[in-house]
């Protein structure tokens, strides 16, 4: 892997086992102990954090990027996570790549990297929009009186809790999520401010965990910076499949490309408790009781 690319990610103690399994699942891939690893601490032990440097992983404590946040995270420290994601060209200046991945996530191949690259290079977003063939709903909406409805989409929701303008919050009306779990950026790119413009915005009303993916969604949306939509599997949240031949977790539909990501975003259950197991389609369809976790060698 080039060395100009950094891949980053973050947590607390509570994420400490899923960073071990992302961190375990690069380093088993092929050429995974050449891609450079950094993780944010928001609430790591002292020796959670020297097992990672032990493992060649830069740990870094972000601190409270903004003072609104810090003063409004009422103890949760795991948030200046949320807030640092839209800071990480100041915070590894270094690097000409950055590629961000949620601490429950891991990865099944390192072609996401490559993706994200590619799209990067061109100093746009690389990111997964979440308006794809895996949603059966692709607006959320509340039934109202007198046939109206009420669009409640999550750009939507998040503008108007944070207090933005009705033009703003109109202009969210329908639009996709773009994901913030898994993106990838240039290090020069003019998006860096605009988050961070937007999250100063935000961060006055609004709320401090979905600050990030709002920021980011604004900066695309309102302010008409450009970005590319990766395919599903660079940020794969179900519904799930697997490949007992490949032995690895593949798109949902044809043809069944193989998942490059594994989110556990919406997992809580598994997230907290390895043995969870839930129930999957194998490749005839047939329904099999398996956990999302990463199985591999540690």
């Amino acid at each position: 892997m080039p060395k100009n690319i950094l891949l980053v990610s973050g947590g607390d103690t509570k994420y400490f086992n899923l960073l071990c399994e992302l961190l375990n699942s690069i380093r088993n891939l092929p050429d995974g102990d050449r891609i450079n690893l950094a993780f944010l601490d928001g609430g790591l032990k002292e020796k959670e954090i020297n097992f990672f440097k032990k493992n060649n992983v830069n740990v870094v404590d972000p601190g409270w990027r903004h003072p609104i946040a810090e003063k409004k995270c009422k103890g949760r420290d795991f948030l200046k996570i949320n807030i640092a994601k839209l800071h990480l060209d100041k915070i590894f200046p270094e690097y000409k790549i950055i590629i961000w991945i949620d601490g429950d996530a891991w990865l099944q191949s390192t072609s996401v990297i490559k993706l994200f690259e590619l799209v990067a290079l061109k100093k746009k977003l690389a990111i997964v929009s979440q308006a794809t063939r895996l949603q059966e709903n692709h607006i959320s909406f509340k039934n109202a009186f007198f046939n109206f409805v009420k669009l409640k989409n999550i750009l939507y929701k998040n503008a108007v809790r944070s207090g933005l303008s009705r033009s703003i919050c109109l202009n969210l009306q329908g639009r996709p999520t773009l994901n913030a779990g898994a993106y990838g950026l240039h290090q020069s790119s003019g998006h860096w401010e605009n988050f961070r413009y937007w999250q100063d915005i935000i961060l006055r009303k609004g709320r401090l965990f979905t600050s990030d993916q709002l920021a980011m969604g604004l900066a695309i949306w309102q302010d008409n910076l450009s970005y590319e939509a990766l395919p599903d599997i660079c940020n794969y949240m179900g519904p799930w499949r697997w490949c007992k031949k490949r032995k690895i977790f593949v798109d949902y539909f044809a043809p069944y490309d193989p998942i490059s990501v594994v989110h556990l975003a919406g997992q809580d259950k598994m997230r907290a408790d390895p043995s969870t197991k839930i129930t999957i389609m194998d490749m005839n369809d047939a329904p099999i009781l398996k956990s999302l976790r990463f199985q591999g060698k540690s």
